[in-house]
């Protein structure tokens, strides 16, 4: 599942981010693109379940809008 996150700009931000989503799925696989403000999360979680934990944590996260690329683009491609 791929977000954009408002706030995503530096590692702290992203190591609080996987820290947030490992309380709910230790075994989740994360990926920030910091440039795009994007997050990549390969998860058994619904995608509701990982939005809330990170809404809760303090991060405004939407699910990103589809990429030609399919939905596991993290934004790297361009």
């Amino acid at each position: 599942m791929l977000f954009d996150v408002l706030g995503l700009v530096d590692e702290a931000t992203a190591r609080s981010i996987a820290f947030a989503v490992h309380a709910l799925d230790p075994q989740a696989r994360i990926t920030a693109n910091l440039d795009r403000g994007r997050l990549r999360v390969d998860s058994g979680l619904p995608e509701g379940d990982v939005a809330d934990a990170l809404r809760a944590a303090g991060f405004h996260a939407i699910p990103a809008p589809d990429h030609p690329a399919g939905s596991t683009c993290c934004g790297s491609c361009g």
